[in-house]
């Protein structure tokens, strides 16, 4: 496997940690073959800071970063595991099959944590809000990590992408779209949805009706 972004990878780990001697192993051997060109180890049970910072609740857990990718990861991987997270990190679409890995196996607040931490990252999940072939499992993921992001800056930053969904040809995907920008919790974006009010597909204009209540509810 090529491996043309620098990857750095950030660990931390605990003393007594049955798990983390794992990762922290794989990780160094992967360094010194060049697979990641740095790696960052912090003792939690020594320094504590930087993991309440980040909001680090369980070791060992680590972070992978480059151009294309900001992924992390806790618990118990195999060395192969870690190998294949780092290669898709290398990917352009990498993080858009790890944000559908992990919405499908439950971890959302990780993903959340993953677009907090690094805001850059919602660009993949308007990818995956517009993309017709993102299935209704990974759908319901995305709704509730929209939800948990309501009225924030990420959200109000992307609400153009959003738009630009509403207004496309899909009336399911205006739907969810128009549901998002109530979410921003941003009265600039009444009136777009008052407009949207008047489409003339039926359930977009109930869908705009609704999106309007939510918003109201949210600057009131």
């Amino acid at each position: 496997m090529n491996y043309p972004q620098q990857t750095s990878a950030e660990l931390f780990i605990a003393t007594g940690c049955s798990h983390c001697p794992v990762v922290l192993n794989e990780l160094s051997a992967q360094l010194k073959k060049g697979h990641i060109s740095s790696l960052t180890i912090t003792n939690i049970a020594v320094d504590n800071k930087r993991a309440e910072e980040l909001g680090i609740r369980s070791v060992p857990w680590f972070s992978l970063k480059n151009e294309y990718s900001f992924m992390i990861s806790s618990g118990n991987y195999t060395p192969n595991e870690i190998q294949q997270w780092i290669g898709s990190s290398q990917n352009k679409n990498g993080m858009q099959e790890y944000i559908k890995q992990f919405l499908s196996t439950g971890q959302l607040v990780t993903v959340s944590q993953v677009v907090q931490l690094f805001p850059e990252n919602f660009s993949n999940v308007i990818s995956l809000i517009k993309d017709e072939e993102t299935n209704m499992d990974i759908r319901i993921g995305l709704d509730a990590l929209i939800e948990s992001l309501s009225g924030s800056e990420i959200l109000k930053k992307y609400t153009s992408s959003l738009k630009e969904i509403a207004c496309s040809n899909v009336a399911r995907l205006q739907i969810d779209a128009l549901h998002y920008i109530a979410l921003t919790g941003d009265v600039r974006n009444k009136e777009f949805l008052q407009e949207k009010t008047k489409d003339k597909d039926q359930q977009v204009k109930d869908a705009a009706v609704e999106a309007l209540e939510t918003l109201d509810d949210l600057i009131s």
